[in-house]
Order: structure tokens, then C-alpha cells, then sequence
């Protein structure tokens, strides 16, 4: 009991509030500190800004360790240093360990700088992408898959290379870095189904290429709904890539440009991407030791500082040693830094009495208030309208855009318009596609080419994005379709030179629209098959049948490659989509699986994904 009372005096008691500064100014050693110090609670967050805060904190409390004990005699302010310095420290190693854990051959880094880091994937979700593939060399000459043989059981996307693609000996098109091998195959078919290709692959050059196993792949749709929406929107958009290869070289040497809904367009030269090199990051520790020279060792150590002093490394202690996989590691850890700064002020102006420790503090309490503010700015909740939410929750929210990066998109140069029931939102020739880009917020539209019905537009979807599409390649265009309310219609438009002007200076958002856009033809271009696919009435059915059942995606890219330039073949190829809307037939190059039960868009943590189908899984309707 003694004891304790004797150091709760020591603490307290006997340290009175000073009246006059100090005459002498701290050491050089300390000062040193401090500039670490500042320089440190400048960094950022992320793994590399992290490794910065760390690193610099570190080195300034190992310099306040040897301040402590070389100038001040002082056993409690030693103590406190070291410890700082080793949390310090081993924050540092683990991040960097994290970091040097996460690095990739060649083929993967490649992957990764080109597709997957500009929509804004993180290296950790990339690793678990990375993880469930494997690397492929495919020589020159060589097939992938051969017509009606090859079944289709992987997911393939080309990093070097070209590979040719052809049907019954006839060249389609070519497959270049970067783009899936069999993108239209995979999307025909869902979880329960199987089938063999209708294409025949081959390497034109040394091909490599990284691979995912079907059912490992859904098994990672299944538990990471982020990575099954990112793997959807990037398979969308190679579809529609495909799609506008072909129909670019069937259509060549033409003065004018379809709309790819009707399969007409000229002919465009493609070139294959290039190649971007990744930069890898090895980290390496160099520990400086700051070595005073001509200084004398502590004899006699001094008292035990106040209270405050100790409860502002015990604040300092608790930031330092926060999770850095916590969602708020840096809120937590910029206002733990905050109290104890303004607790070493409280010491440093009333026990200590050193103007330099407390104008240093006060420094630091400054930069850190400011990472603090920006931060829980940043995190502040963004009140987005009623009715652009269900866009945001559809499109943009899975593929984490931020809500204040959404909320500037949707809020400078864009407006909601209204279409009542009859009223055209384009007419064919007439009007001009260069003008706008717009989303449907309500109602229906009803899209047609010559008096020829085409498909359904309905909420959450791009109303022009064919026409978007083509004009970015050919400017000065008309519609090739018209599009008319079905209902009563509000939608969301951007006008396309001031949202093309902000989409180049948001490069994450660039790549989302991209591949948002690329979905959506690729969706639209399904719905030519089954006019009724996407309607509220059919989404059980929609959820029972693939789209393999009506038209494969592989069918629709041969029936572009035979087809003629001749109006009858538009016109037949017309009839036969409207004919086929109402009689399902399964593919004779698809087979249901009694192994894998059907995974829906919305599943998020799914562990039983393999499971015996019950036999009346599927249904076939057909009309007398």
C-alpha cells in the first residue's frame, strides 16, 4: 500500500506547474526526432503509405529512445521510446511481408497493371483472383479447343500472343492480349449446364495465357461478390469487343456505319493492346542508428515524469498497435495520435516546461488534425437522390465507386428528363447520336429498325450504348434504330462532350464506364434472341433457362459471319429472332450437370455449390 501511494506521488504530487520557461532548448538528437516525426505523420494510407508513417515513426522513436537516454537521463521516457520503436517496427515488417507476399510472375503483374488495377482492384483481391488460376504456354499452331470436340470446362484470358479463331475452316476474327479466349462460350452456359465449342482456336504466334477451372471459378463467384460482378462486367464488355471485330471486318470498304443490333458496321483496323509493364516493389528495412558523439552517460536518472506524460504514450501506444487490416485503421490511429499530442502539450507547457517540446507538439497535432479531418470527410455519409439510387446500387456500387465519386458524376452535368408514353427518345436517320448518353431511371422503352421490332430497354440500362459505343470510333452519326417509350419514362441523361472531358481526368471511372457499357451491348445483343429476356414477367424463367437455349452467343457471332450484305438476309435473320422469342429448344452443344447447382447474380457467400440436381431443375416451354 505504501509502495503504491509512493508512486502515485511520483506521478502527481511532485511535479509542480511550471511558471517560466526553461532557458535551454532541448538537444540536437531530439529535434531530429521531431523532423521524423513530422515528416512520418505526413503519409498516407494504402500499404505503401503505411510502410512511409511507419518507417519514419519508427526512426524518430528509436532517436527520442537514444535523446532519452544519452540527454535526459530519463528511464520512463527511454521506455516509452523503445516500445513505440519496436510496435513500430514490427508494423513495418508485417506490412511489408503482406506486400512481398502479394507479388507475381511476369505474366500476372502484366494482367494486372492492364485489365484488373485500373477498374481499382486491390492487390489482395487480385491475389485471391491470381491464386484460384494457372499460367498456360500454348504453342504456335497448337489448339485451345477444336470444333465439337473440346468441351468447355475453363475460363481463359490471353497475356501474349494472337490466336486465331475460326468456324467449319472460315476465319472469324482475331483473340490479342489481354481479351478472353472463350468469353461467348463461358457466358452461354450456366453453373448446371456443359457443352463443347463451336470454334476452333489456334495459336498463331507462342501463346500464354492465364486459366481459371470452371467450377473453381464459381466457387469464387460464390464466396467474393465483388470479384463474381467484376469477372460478369469484364466478360460483357470482350463479348461486345468481339462482336464489333466481327462485324468490322464482315462489313468492310462501307461509306456508312449500323448500329450493331443490326449488324452493320465498317470496317475498323484493330490492333492488339499494348503491353504494360508492372512494377514490382521489394521492400528493404535500413535501420539508421543516429550515434551521438562527444556525449556523456547518464549517472544519476532522473524521477519519474507526470502522469499526463505516460497517459499520452499509452494513447500513442494504442494507435500504434490498431490492426492495419481494420476497415478505420487510420481514423482510429490519425485520433489516438491526436490526444496524445495534445496530451504532451498539456506536459511539455505545464511539467516540463520546454517551449520546444510543446511548439513541436503542437506541429504535430496540427498535421495530424488534418489527416483526421480529410479522412472523416472522406468518410462522411453521401446522401445520393431516391431515385438514382437503385443505378448506384445496380452498376456502380459493386464495382466500388465510391458514393461522393458517384455523386459528382451524377451531379454537375447530367439532368433527369422525362418521356411520356408514345413520345421518341430517337429517331431512325434523323437524329444525331453524338449528343448524349442516357440510363433509364423508369418505365419502358421499345427499340426498332424499320418497323422491325428488336428488343425491350428497361430500368438501370443504357438507353444509347451501341450508339456510344460507335461514337467514339465514327463521329457525326444518326440513330439506326428508334426508340420510343413504351410507358411513361424518366431517365438519367450526361451530356457526352462534358461527360467525356470529366471521364478523362477519373481514369477509375473511365475503365468502369467502359466496361459498364460493353456489358450492357453485350446484354442488348442477348435480348435480340428473346425479345422478353429482361421482362419482370419472365425472371423466373430467366433464372431456369440459360441463354444457350435460345441463341448461343458463338451461334449469333456465326450467324454474323455468314450473313449477307443483302437487306433480305437483315430482314430474315429479323423474322427468325421473333420466331425463336417464343420457342425455347436446348442446344444440342449443351448438357445439364448433375454436380453444380445454379449460382444467381445476387449469391454472396454460398459454401454448397455442388449439390446433386433435383430432375425437374429445368423446364422447357413450348408454345402448341
Amino acid at each position: 500500500m505504501e509502495r503504491n501511494s509512493s508512486l502515485w506521488k511520483n506521478l502527481i504530487d511532485e511535479h509542480p506547474v511550471c511558471s517560466t520557461w526553461k532557458e535551454e532548448a532541448e538537444g540536437a538528437i531530439y529535434h531530429l526526432a521531431s523532423i521524423l516525426f513530422v515528416v512520418g505523420f505526413m503519409g498516407g494510407s494504402g500499404f505503401f503509405g503505411l510502410l512511409y508513417v511507419f518507417s519514419l515513426l519508427g526512426l524518430g522513436f528509436l532517436c527520442s529512445a537514444v535523446w532519452a537516454w544519452v540527454d535526459v537521463c530519463a528511464a520512463d521516457i527511454f521506455s516509452w521510446n523503445f516500445v513505440l520503436f519496436v510496435i513500430c517496427f514490427m508494423q513495418f515488417v508485417h506490412i511489408a511481408y503482406q506486400v512481398r507476399s502479394i507479388t507475381f510472375s511476369r505474366e500476372f503483374q502484366l494482367l494486372y497493371s492492364s485489365l484488373f488495377q485500373p477498374l481499382g482492384t486491390s492487390l489482395p483481391v487480385f491475389r485471391t483472383i491470381a491464386l484460384s488460376s494457372e499460367v498456360v504456354t500454348l504453342e504456335k499452331e497448337h489448339c485451345y479447343a477444336m470444333q465439337g470436340k473440346t468441351s468447355i470446362d475453363k475460363l481463359s484470358l490471353l497475356v501474349s500472343g494472337r490466336i486465331r479463331v475460326t468456324v467449319d475452316g472460315e476465319f472469324l476474327h482475331y483473340i490479342f492480349p489481354f481479351q478472353f479466349l472463350d468469353s461467348p462460350e463461358w457466358d452461354s452456359l450456366r453453373p448446371t449446364e456443359e457443352g463443347i465449342f463451336q470454334v476452333t482456336l489456334t495459336a498463331e504466334t507462342d501463346c500464354r495465357y492465364v486459366s481459371w477451372r470452371r467450377k473453381k471459378l464459381y466457387l469464387l463467384f460464390a464466396q467474393h461478390r465483388y470479384i463474381s460482378r467484376l469477372f460478369s462486367v469484364l466478360i460483357g464488355s470482350d463479348i461486345a469487343d468481339k462482336l464489333y471485330a466481327l462485324n468490322d471486318r464482315v462489313y468492310t470498304g462501307k461509306t456508312y456505319h449500323y448500329d450493331i443490333r443490326v449488324f452493320k458496321m465498317n470496317y475498323t483496323e484493330s490492333s492488339p493492346l499494348t503491353e504494360s509493364t508492372a512494377i514490382g516493389f521489394t521492400p528493404e528495412l535500413e535501420s539508421v542508428i543516429p550515434v551521438p558523439s562527444n556525449e556523456t552517460i547518464c549517472e544519476n536518472w532522473r524521477e519519474i515524469h507526470h502522469l499526463v506524460f505516460h497517459v499520452a504514450n499509452i494513447f500513442f501506444t494504442i494507435g500504434l498497435v490498431i490492426p492495419t487490416s481494420l476497415h478505420l485503421h487510420m481514423i482510429l490511429l490519425r485520433g489516438m495520435l491526436t490526444i496524445g499530442c495534445t496530451l504532451y502539450i498539456v506536459w511539455a507547457t505545464l511539467y516540463r516546461c520546454a517551449l520546444d517540446i510543446m511548439i513541436w507538439n503542437s506541429v504535430f497535432l496540427g498535421v495530424n488534425i488534418l489527416h483526421l479531418s480529410y479522412l472523416l470527410y472522406k468518410k462522411r455519409p453521401v446522401k445520393i437522390e431516391k431515385e438514382l439510387s437503385g443505378i448506384y446500387r445496380r452498376l456502380f456500387e459493386p464495382l466500388r465507386v465510391p458514393p461522393d465519386l458517384f455523386r459528382r458524376l451524377t451531379g454537375q452535368f447530367c439532368m433527369i428528363q422525362t418521356l411520356k408514353k408514345g413520345q421518341a427518345y430517337a429517331a431512325e436517320d434523323k437524329t444525331s447520336v453524338d449528343d448524349r448518353l442516357s440510363i433509364l431511371l423508369k418505365g419502358k422503352m421499345k427499340v426498332s429498325y424499320r418497323g422491325h421490332f428488336l428488343h425491350n430497354i428497361y430500368p438501370c440500362a443504357f438507353i444509347d450504348s451501341p450508339e456510344f459505343r460507335s461514337t467514339q470510333m465514327h463521329k457525326g452519326e444518326k440513330f439506326q434504330v428508334t426508340i420510343i417509350a413504351d410507358d411513361n419514362c424518366r431517365f438519367l441523361c450526361w451530356s457526352r462532350e462534358r461527360l467525356t472531358y470529366f471521364l478523362e481526368s477519373e481514369p477509375f471511372l473511365y475503365e468502369i464506364f467502359r466496361y459498364l457499357i460493353g456489358k450492357d451491348i453485350t446484354n442488348k445483343l442477348y435480348s435480340l434472341n428473346d425479345p422478353t429476356l429482361n421482362d419482370k414477367k419472365a425472371k423466373k424463367l430467366e433464372h431456369q433457362l440459360s441463354l444457350c437455349t435460345q441463341i448461343s452467343m458463338l451461334e449469333m457471332r456465326n450467324s454474323i459471319a455468314s450473313s449477307s450484305d443483302s437487306e433480305d438476309g437483315l430482314h430474315q435473320f429479323l423474322r427468325g429472332t421473333s420466331s425463336m422469342s417464343s420457342l425455347h429448344v436446348p442446344s444440342p452443344h449443351q448438357r445439364g450437370s448433375a454436380k453444380m447447382k445454379p449460382i444467381e447474380e445476387g449469391v454472396e457467400d454460398d459454401d454448397e455449390v455442388f449439390e446433386p440436381a433435383s430432375p425437374n431443375t429445368f423446364k422447357i416451354h413450348q408454345l402448341p
